[in-house]
């Protein structure tokens, strides 16, 4: 019997509005349009395979900041969005646990490894080496 969730931790990254665009096809062809599920399973994926001790590694990646306010220029990407995800607190203990870890081991970053970044890359290698976005199209299940 799986364990029952208790509660959801709000959290957010920033990504391009094609990747956006790219996750939500995602969702609708493989889980349903639950994008929530999706992420759920793509951050377990990620924490399980461990990419970024691979060799080579998959790099981490910085999510830039994204404006609230289409004409917001300084400071802010214009083309990136706010990603909010609702997940399991479980697996946000498993993440903040993860990162720590990463900082820990001397990873080579020259700064902490954060929630944001760890999200961002997870989500990039969601897209690139799990379910390769191949541009503009529409997607089918394999």
């Amino acid at each position: 019997m799986a364990a029952k969730i208790t509660g959801f931790a709000p959290t957010q990254t920033s990504v391009p509005e094609w990747l956006m665009t790219f996750c939500r096809q995602l969702a609708e062809v493989y889980y349903r349009r639950k994008l929530n599920r999706m992420y759920v399973h793509m951050l377990q994926s990620f924490i399980a395979s461990e990419p970024w001790k691979a060799c080579p590694p998959f790099p981490w990646r910085s999510a830039r900041m994204h404006s609230s306010s289409p004409n917001l220029r300084n400071g802010f990407e214009l083309g990136w969005l706010p990603m909010n995800m609702s997940l399991p607190t479980e697996l946000m203990d498993q993440i903040k646990q993860t990162i720590e870890t990463i900082n820990v081991s001397g990873s080579g970053l020259a700064r902490d490894l954060s929630i944001r970044t760890f999200l961002y890359t997870a989500i990039c290698w969601w897209c690139t080496a799990v379910h390769p976005y191949s541009g503009p199209g529409i997607l089918e299940a394999s």
